[in-house]
């Protein structure tokens, strides 16, 4: 595989080309309508590809994945309590979720899972990613699954499970390098399991589709907060549309079914967050509604925000697919179905919400109906290829090119390149190895650690457990905190504007690490 990581010089490249090779196997089979093993060996290239994202940063991304990682690891010794920091020597400000001390700016699922993962493998930047491996790989199959149920063409379910697979901007949130990170990640995962299983409901109207289809509402809930209700909008809509008839009131029961069980999932911690953390927990309630009228943080755009960003999404040159897909299904008889029409409408109503409705505008956001439109995409190309009277010939140099267009490798190349000088790659390669070395050259009783780059004091608390970090110096007010308590300090040595205050490196009880950070 030497060749592989010749040209392309990413980390563990040799998992790239394995997934690469058994994609394009994959699409091979399924041309061929080996059906069952082409979605296997997708899954497998799936899962392959994303512990290669995982793997290609060896270190805490800035917004927002060192945060959550941080408070994941802590989880792992009280589940119970969300904290950024256990320590809290200084002052802190609780509105600031950057720097405080319980952490209720996200809901805990997904924290509870990363948590869980580094209980198992260990703490480090790569086994917190691990979860978003898994759920991401998941994910093909239920794409695949929702696509044959809509259009019965297994290949059309193929090539939207191979978009999804390769899926440029979910894969970038799996890496961390994009904001949000594992919390949308674990956010999308369930908003679509619950359409997923409200697909199947509409197949076979049981019970226990629309109780499996609440229980991962109330889990999308539990991630992120009210989008993860997404899959009752068009169901509701549905659901009127059909009261007249005389199945009505069971498919009513299973919705009221699905409410409940949705609630049971996430109303508990609200309660107990609201019960013990009371000023924190009301904070964020009022803080998080904001996001609908305000454009919070700066997170500001137009009604044609996302637009814009679709060939982010959704691939340069080829995102065009997507409207034409979306009116050939709807148009066109044979796919004209209500699972189709379900589909249709929780991707309309996704883009509707955050474009026109939500005022605080994040890439991210929109990414938890991205993959219905590869649906519709699947769609256009397989119509393409009908037409075009030559599918049998094309099918497989259309997928691979679609597919490589939706990935755009150069991208992930750029801005993950170790070589490159613009992405600071090898500075925060170098400072999170110094961190994970700091236990060496400090005293065993030695707790508190400062003068690190702003936000790194998060870096150096994940890699090392029981220290309390904090970037820059100490300003007197603080110092003199320190020293009333008489505790004992390290710091970094000065770097880059970053320098320990004359007052506290006289301190009798400060030690100086011999690292020089970049």
């Amino acid at each position: 595989m030497q060749e592989i990581n010749n040209l392309f010089p990413l980390q563990n490249s040799w998992l790239l080309g394995f997934a690469l090779l058994l994609a394009v196997v994959s699409i091979v089979l399924s041309n061929r309508n080996k059906d069952a093993w082409a979605i296997t060996g997708l899954f497998f290239a799936a899962f392959a590809l994303r512990l290669f994202m995982a793997h290609l940063d060896p270190f805490l991304h800035d917004w927002d994945e060192r945060f959550h990682a941080l408070v994941a690891a802590n989880m792992m010794d009280y589940p119970l309590k969300p904290m950024m920091r256990v320590s809290t020597l200084l002052p802190y400000d609780y509105t600031a979720w950057c720097c405080n001390h319980v952490w209720l700016h996200k809901q805990p699922l997904f924290l509870w899972q990363m948590a869980l993962s580094m209980k198992i493998f260990g703490v480090s930047e790569f086994t917190m990613r691990y979860p978003s491996v898994l759920m991401g790989s998941i994910a093909i199959l239920m794409i695949y699954r929702i696509t044959v149920l809509m259009t019965a063409n297994n290949k059309t379910a193929f090539m939207a499970a191979l978009f999804t697979c390769f899926s440029y901007y979910h894969l970038e949130l799996l890496s961390g390098y994009y904001g949000m990170d594992q919390n949308d990640v674990c956010f999308d995962f369930y908003v679509l399991a619950s359409i997923w299983a409200y697909i199947e409901y509409l197949r076979k109207p049981t019970w226990y589709w629309a109780a499996l289809a609440g229980v991962l509402s109330g889990a999308a809930m539990l991630t992120k907060w009210l989008v993860g209700l997404l899959v009752f909008s068009a169901w509701g809509l549905l659901l009127l549309s059909r009261l007249r008839r005389k199945e009505a009131v069971t498919e009513l029961l299973h919705f009221v079914l699905a409410l409940v069980l949705s609630a049971v999932v996430f109303l508990p911690w609200q309660i107990y967050t609201l019960h013990t953390f009371p000023v924190e927990a009301h904070y964020e309630l009022t803080y998080n509604s904001r996001h609908l009228s305000e454009a919070m943080e700066g997170h500001t755009g137009t009604i044609w925000y996302y637009w814009d960003f679709f060939h982010l999404y959704f691939g340069r040159y080829i995102f065009y697919l997507l409207p034409v897909g979306l009116v050939l299904a709807i148009a066109l008889k044979k796919y004209r179905n209500t699972r189709l029409l379900a589909i249709a409408a929780y991707f309309l109503i996704g883009f509707i919400f955050f474009s026109f409705i939500a005022q605080t505008k994040v890439y991210a956001y929109f990414m938890v109906v991205v993959p219905l439109g590869y649906i519709f995409m699947a769609i256009a190309a397989q119509e393409i290829l009908t037409i075009s009277r030559l599918k049998k010939y094309l099918y497989i140099p259309v997928a691979i090119a679609m597919a490589f267009t939706i990935f755009d490798l150069p991208d992930i190349t750029q801005v993950h390149d170790p070589g490159n000088k613009e992405n600071n790659w090898a500075m925060n390669t170098y400072n999170a190895n110094a961190f994970k070395s700091v236990r060496k050259y400090i005293p065993a009783d030695v707790k508190t650690v400062i003068n690190m780059n702003s936000f790194n004091d998060i870096d150096v608390m994940f890699f090392n457990k029981g220290l309390n970090a904090y970037a820059w110096s100490l300003d007197s007010a603080q110092f003199s905190i320190v020293r009333a308590k008489n505790i004992k300090l390290t710091a970094f040595r000065s770097h880059n504007g970053y320098f320990v205050t004359p007052e506290v490196n006289e301190y009798k009880n400060m030690v100086i690490i011999p690292i020089d950070l970049k």
